[in-house]
């Protein structure tokens, strides 16, 4: 019974690596900003909103960050007042398995988030690999035993998701924070869209050898960022302080791994362009909308913003 709680906790690590669907000395979060584009001036309270008006349609576009930490204070005022009179708040796109997909999976394939019988985690590790998941295990107090018999993979997206526990990270935030002020505005939330993610949580630990170390590298290259960024990068958001998001945040690593899957390879293309087509019909009918977006995606070179320029409309950022 205690190994099957293990193996549904282990495909859950990896379900929130997909829903949200990322040395000694931590890397840089490294980012292709085109950030540079966008007029400052003055700052208002709370996080940066962008805006994009179309005859009589407009859309306020919020960037978001996260993991943030669970005491983060932020002022929802800006948010609750471009709230009122919005027809929807759209949501980013996510990716889910159905319950009873997923017990079927555990139940039939759940072998491919372990390793071979007699075979433990550790003992298939690189020495450098092996090196630096121990000492971050050790620094959590975890035992060996807690993620022994899984691949590779999914012990770095276990650890991953130990870490934000032990430092009182919170993954589903600020966009629960966010739902709960629409809730109360009366405005309706959706997603922009939701995606089966089954395909995703079978492939990326069927990866070889080479891609299951590759993505535990990705995990703790996450952790490492996490450690040192985390906290800075979700006061300066929490302050629209862009300089601040630019020195302490970049999309996660682990972005990478999952990127070998093909299956998450096809959603992520089709989030992104999901969230413009979402973003292009909102400003093809009257009225006002408020949209979620995460701010790698805002921002980033040929990101959104650059994409509705492209496009011919006239992005005001923060302050304009």
């Amino acid at each position: 019974m205690r190994r099957g709680i293990r193996i549904a906790a282990a495909a859950a690590a990896l379900v929130v690596l997909v829903a949200t669907a990322r040395a000694d000395t931590a890397p840089p979060p490294v980012q292709d900003w085109s950030i540079e584009t966008v007029v400052v001036t003055a700052k208002k309270p709370g996080p940066a909103f962008w805006h994009v008006v179309s005859g009589k349609s407009e859309v306020w576009i919020l960037g978001t960050l996260g993991p943030v930490p669970e005491d983060l204070n932020w002022d929802t005022g800006r948010l609750e007042y471009l709230l009122q009179g919005a027809k929807v708040l759209l949501l980013p796109p996510r990716g889910q398995v159905g319950p009873l997909e997923g017990i079927w999976f555990l139940i039939t394939s759940g072998d491919v988030l372990r390793q071979p019988d007699g075979t433990l985690l550790e003992s298939t590790l690189p020495p450098p690999l092996k090196a630096r998941f121990v000492a971050m295990r050790n620094s959590l107090h975890k035992d060996s035993d807690d993620y022994s018999e899984y691949k590779a993979s999914v012990a770095g997206f276990m650890l991953e998701r130990d870490f934000l526990r032990a430092n009182d990270l919170n993954g589903a935030q600020p966009l629960k924070t966010i739902e709960g002020v629409a809730e109360r505005a009366t405005v309706p939330s959706r997603r922009v869209a939701t995606y089966e993610a089954l395909d995703v949580i079978k492939e990326v630990p069927s990866l070889s050898n080479t891609g299951n170390w590759a993505c535990m590298k990705d995990s703790l290259d996450d952790i490492d960022v996490m450690a040192q960024h985390a906290r800075l990068a979700a006061q300066a958001w929490a302050t629209g302080d862009l300089d601040g998001i630019k020195a302490n945040y970049s999309d996660p690593k682990a972005l990478d791994c999952l990127g070998q899957s093909a299956s998450f390879s096809k959603l992520w293309a089709r989030s992104v362009n999901d969230t413009l087509s979402a973003v292009n019909t909102a400003l093809k009918t009257p009225g006002k909308t408020v949209a979620v977006v995460g701010i790698g995606e805002l921002l980033r070179k040929n990101g959104l913003v650059d994409r509705l320029k492209a496009e011919g409309f006239a992005v005001e950022g923060p302050g304009d």
